[in-house]
C-alpha cells in the first residue's frame, strides 16, 4: 500500500510521520507527490498531482483511494486506529465523512519548501 501525502502540509507531515510509527508490520509506503522523483517514478500526471493537493490519495491492490476513503483503508491497515474505522465507515456511509474530510482540507496550512526567508516562512492557507 502506497500512500501519497503532501510533504508541504506540516498537519499531513505529523499524520504521516506518527502512521509510520504505528505500522509495526510495514504495510504502509508513505510518499511525498510533491518530490519529483515520486512524480517520475509513479507517473504522476498533472492532473492527478494536483487531485493529491486537496487530497490523500492512497494507491492498494491496483486501486486508488482518495479523501476519506484512503483514511478508512489506513485505519484498518493499523491496528491502533481499528477503534475509529468503523465511525470513518459510518461517516462515509452517511456521506457527511467526505464532507469534513474536505473541511478540513480547506483549512490546512501549505509551506513550500525553499520559501522561506531568514528564518521566516509564509503560511499560504487553502481557499
Amino acid at each position: 500500500m502506497i500512500a501519497f501525502y503532501d510533504s508541504w502540509c506540516p498537519m499531513c507531515t505529523k499524520i504521516a510521520n506518527r502512521t509510520k510509527e504505528l505500522d509495526k508490520k510495514g504495510k504502509i509506503t508513505f510518499v511525498s507527490f510533491r518530490e519529483e522523483e515520486i512524480v517520475q517514478q509513479y507517473c504522476l500526471s498533472e492532473e492527478m498531482q494536483q487531485n493529491m493537493e486537496k487530497h490523500l490519495y492512497i494507491y492498494k491492490d491496483a486501486r486508488w483511494y482518495k479523501g476519506i476513503r484512503s483514511i478508512y483503508v489506513l485505519a484498518k491497515a493499523i491496528p491502533a486506529y481499528w477503534v475509529i474505522a468503523p465511525f470513518i465507515k459510518l461517516s462515509i456511509f452517511f456521506g457527511f465523512g467526505h464532507v469534513l474530510y474536505d473541511y478540513i482540507a480547506t483549512k490546512r496550512e501549505i509551506v513550500p519548501v525553499g520559501h522561506c526567508k531568514n528564518g521566516v516562512c509564509e503560511i499560504q492557507r487553502k481557499k
